[in-house]
């Protein structure tokens, strides 16, 4: 402490004053003067909505992310996995969906033993929860790796083929709802829906859409359509910026 003011001059000493934040003459504030002098700048508190206006800023630019150097390699195979993405997904979203032409792809039968998994997981939630737990399982798990990516590795473009493959599970489960108002297709018991063991037949009955089935299937059908469009504008962004950035050969 000065015991002087270097701002007007006051003796602080005069009549045993006590060490005090802030001189009682002029209002210089100690912690202040002392930022000045050091050339920081005067903290100041930020309004709850400057703070939800940086907060979401910087969450966008958490999924936009890309590094400053780019090995071309990354760029060229990222071009490659986009167009097979593009060429799957556009087969997909034409096909029939009464005749779940879905279930003869390798994409169907790789996620049957996580569909049935996700039904022992969610087991423990109910009925409900268990019936749903199979068709959690194929949307959710993409959108696990997503997360895994983009949160965690910074790994952004990844992450957009991930948000690729969780749609196309909303296309691959949409003719399965669909099946729930006559039942038809075989299922992995042997047996058609309507002697048991369908998940949208027991799902849809138990929340009153049952006879809505097809318009349930038409809305998830188109759900899985838009997330791949997302994904597909989100990785070319990406690949875009990439290309920008790739390291010279």
């Amino acid at each position: 402490m000065f015991p002087n003011c270097p701002k007007c001059g006051f003796d602080l000493t005069r009549g045993g004053a006590a060490p005090v934040e802030q001189y009682p003459s002029c209002g210089l504030v100690f912690r202040k003067y002392f930022q000045a002098l050091a050339g920081a700048p005067a903290r100041e508190k930020s309004s709850p909505a400057e703070t939800e206006t940086e907060e979401r800023p910087a969450l966008l630019a958490r999924f936009l992310y890309v590094s400053e150097e780019v090995e071309p390699w990354r760029v060229y195979a990222g071009a490659v996995l986009l167009a097979a993405s593009i060429f799957f997904g556009v087969r997909f979203a034409l096909m029939d969906i009464p005749e779940w032409e879905m279930a003869g792809t390798f994409f169907h039968g790789a996620m049957v033993p996580f569909h049935e998994f996700g039904h022992l997981l969610f087991m423990p939630l109910g009925e409900f929860m268990m019936l749903a737990g199979g068709s959690f399982a194929q949307i959710l798990m993409p959108l696990g790796f997503l997360a895994l990516f983009a949160l965690k590795n910074r790994d952004n473009f990844s992450a957009a083929l991930m948000l690729w493959w969780s749609g196309t599970q909303w296309i691959d489960l949409a003719p399965y709802a669909y099946d729930a108002k006559t039942p038809q297709h075989i299922l992995l018991t042997g047996r058609t829906g309507d002697t048991g063991a369908h998940d949208y037949i027991d799902m849809l009955g138990t929340i009153g859409l049952l006879n809505r089935a097809h318009q349930v299937a038409w809305v998830m059908h188109k759900l899985g359509i838009l997330l791949m469009i997302v994904a597909w504008a989100w990785g070319a962004y990406l690949l875009w910026r990439q290309f920008q950035r790739r390291s010279p050969p």
